[in-house]
């Protein structure tokens, strides 16, 4: 019960950017297909995140856990009062027909999967999505399991499959987090969980400081997350040492600190303090080699790309 509500709750991350973007599919109901959706996780984050109608196809190997997830997502749609339909297929998910589709979501999936399995159940994935349509893939935020969705991520790019939509600004390959085998890419949002849940997760210890996990959105369109130039995108929080505050952030310029010394602190940088992992950062200094200095003169705009 806890993983799945834990887990259910990812998936506003990227829905968020998708209709902050206002690039969420058109059609009604959206047309979704949760692969390997175990007791619906990823099915039950949609219905708590949007009041978009949905007709759902839940696909996994595991008929008991498809009856679950069907069973709580209707009883969370009537209690929401929102319209959706859910359907069930028992199938393997890397060889499933896959029906046209404006959303596919695949929550912890290809983390069980080989690399080679891996691209090809997104590739089918992508194939069967409306040229409107958005794959998003949850994965753990492990080192391993985070570095394996970059790697993916190239993979798709290189190959032509579709366009990176989130969470990177950077549009092409390689990822440079690759580049040093200790850096991964994952998310670390502030988390308020339902009392019961909340609980369970007091007395467990069971990801009571957080919700961690490493994500992709891809796209057949090539409407990217945000379209200014200098956006970068956060990914730690920011530190502060003696005489500086610096916040790892990255960019089609790689992926580097945005340094900020305290003699060039003036209002319009202030936000460099104020940044959170997943925020975008519009910043209009030239990147260095190592880094980019934010000088006084320096403007920089921080802004949560799940809103307009």
């Amino acid at each position: 019960m806890f993983f799945t509500i834990a887990d259910a709750m990812k998936v506003s991350v990227p829905l968020g950017e998708l209709a902050g973007r206002g690039v969420l599919g058109a059609a009604r109901p959206l047309r979704v297909i949760d692969l390997g959706a175990g007791c619906g996780a990823m099915s039950l984050g949609l219905v708590a995140s949007t009041d978009v109608p949905l007709a759902i196809t839940a696909i996994d190997r595991d008929a008991r856990a498809l009856e679950i997830a069907a069973n709580s997502v209707r009883d969370l749609a009537s209690r929401r009062g929102r319209s959706v339909t859910i359907a069930t297929r028992t199938d393997d998910a890397t060889s499933a027909r896959l029906a046209d589709a404006d959303l596919v979501v695949m929550g912890t999936l290809l983390n069980e999967l080989t690399e080679s399995a891996r691209l090809a159940t997104v590739e089918r994935a992508l194939a069967a999505l409306a040229p409107d349509g958005a794959l998003i893939i949850i994965e753990p935020a492990l080192r391993d399991t985070s570095r394996d969705l970059h790697t993916l991520r190239d993979a798709v790019l290189t190959r032509g499959s579709a366009h990176v939509f989130a969470p990177c600004t950077r549009r092409g390959a390689p990822c440079p987090a690759l580049a040093n085998p200790t850096d991964w890419c994952h998310e670390d949002r502030a988390v308020t969980l339902p009392p019961r849940t909340a609980e369970l997760a007091r007395l467990t210890h069971l990801r009571d400081n957080g919700l961690k996990f490493s994500y992709l959105v891809l796209r057949k369109g090539e409407q990217p997350l945000a379209t200014e130039p200098g956006a970068w995108r956060i990914v730690g929080e920011p530190w502060s040492q003696k005489g500086k505050v610096e916040v790892l952030g990255c960019s089609d310029a790689g992926r580097m600190p945005l340094r900020l010394l305290r003699r060039n602190r003036v209002d319009a940088n202030r936000e460099l303090e104020r940044a959170s992992r997943g925020d975008v950062m519009i910043v209009d200094a030239p990147a260095g080699d190592e880094r980019i200095e934010i000088e006084a003169t320096t403007v920089l705009t921080r802004r949560d790309p799940s809103k307009r």
